[in-house]
């Protein structure tokens, strides 16, 4: 893709998963009888609006995700008891539904994108053999000469069969100026050659510059869908075992913010398709696990309330929970604010 078109693709995907997310929550208060007064895709003043059934429809100025505002939702609205339209008169497992549908809607389209990846272009799977993926731009691969699909035969003399094994020898080599033995090509047309490469220096550990490889995984069958559902699932097991080191201090977090994403979803298109609606899909997960943790403000903050009502059989304090949310979401704006500015922009 082009520059223009591979930016106008990655926010259009993240406006997307966002509106998918908040369609969730509209399809399920719709179905329990709940108001759903303004269902909006992006963010500021209405543009563009219509009224169907109740709801308005809108596109907002700002094109970035979107919102739905459902009747007797907001925190501190006054409600009328006999209003059968507002969320907060239905039960409580009415409104944990409501709420669980947004990131069980991002988890189906999650299995939808894997599954309509392995049916038409294929979904990329990180290849075991030594061989050389996407190239980082201004570092050694690149300098060097190195081309995505390079199988590395040796490093430094040594033997490497697998990618394990050549990121091993590789990062063992900080600032060590070293051969490589590459073979290009496939078949009756593969070259041998020789390069020389020094890595970087990265505290004490070798940086070549090149991702692992890739291999397109395809099914055209009805075999996808189930199939789909397997590696996104696999998928959700991946993210959680990130998470859980991050929380539990066995690896360093590494989080970005809308910029950060952005990022890598306009460098994903430019290096393919593929690679692309890989990084969608991976997001779609995300977006699903991380609306479900509980931290106020976000859809597992809310659940933990009605998780304790549906308990207890009473209402928690409303003005607590208004404090709580609002403290949350105070403090979520402020983390998203701060990894922006010192990660995304600054490089910190």
């Amino acid at each position: 893709m082009t520059t223009p078109l591979a930016v106008v693709a990655a926010v259009l995907a993240i406006s997307l998963l966002i509106v998918i997310h908040e369609a969730g929550h509209h399809l399920a208060a719709r179905a329990f009888g709940m108001r759903v007064e303004r269902f909006s895709i992006g963010f500021g003043p209405v543009v563009l609006s219509t009224i169907r059934r109740g709801t308005q429809f809108a596109v907002s100025a700002l094109p970035l995700g979107g919102y739905v505002r459902i009747a007797g939702m907001a925190p501190g609205e006054d409600v009328d008891p006999a209003d059968a339209g507002a969320y907060a008169n239905h039960a409580a497992w009415r409104r944990a539904v409501v709420i669980f549908a947004g990131p069980a809607m991002n988890y189906v389209t999650a299995i939808a994108i894997a599954a309509a990846c392995l049916f038409s272009s294929g979904l990329p799977d990180a290849d075991p053999a030594a061989r050389v993926g996407a190239l980082l731009p201004g570092l050694p691969a690149e300098r060097t000469g190195l081309v995505n699909g390079d199988r590395i035969l040796s490093v430094d003399g040594t033997p490497v069969a697998s990618w394990d094994a050549l990121v091993k020898e590789i990062r063992r080599r900080p600032g060590r100026s070293f051969p490589l033995e590459v073979e290009r090509g496939e078949g009756a047309a593969s070259q041998r050659l020789t390069i020389p490469i020094t890595p970087l220096d990265t505290n004490g550990v070798g940086t070549a510059g090149f991702r692992q490889h890739l291999v397109l995984a395809t099914n055209r069958s009805a075999g996808a869908i189930p199939e789909a559902f397997v590696r996104t699932n696999r998928n959700i097991a991946l993210q959680l075992r990130g998470f859980g080191a991050m929380f539990s201090g066995a690896q360093k977090p590494d989080v970005q913010g809308p910029v950060g994403i952005g990022k890598d979803l306009v460098r994903s298109a430019h290096e393919s398709t593929p690679v692309f609606f890989q990084l969608v899909w991976t997001i779609s997960v995300v977006l699903a696990i991380l609306n479900l943790f509980p931290i106020p403000a976000l859809d597992g903050g809310r659940l933990v309330f009605l998780g304790y009502e549906m308990v207890t059989r009473r209402r928690p304090n409303a003005k607590l929970e208004n404090v709580v949310n609002l403290v949350g979401a105070v403090a979520l704006f402020a983390l998203i604010v701060g990894i922006t500015l010192f990660k995304d922009l600054l490089g910190r």
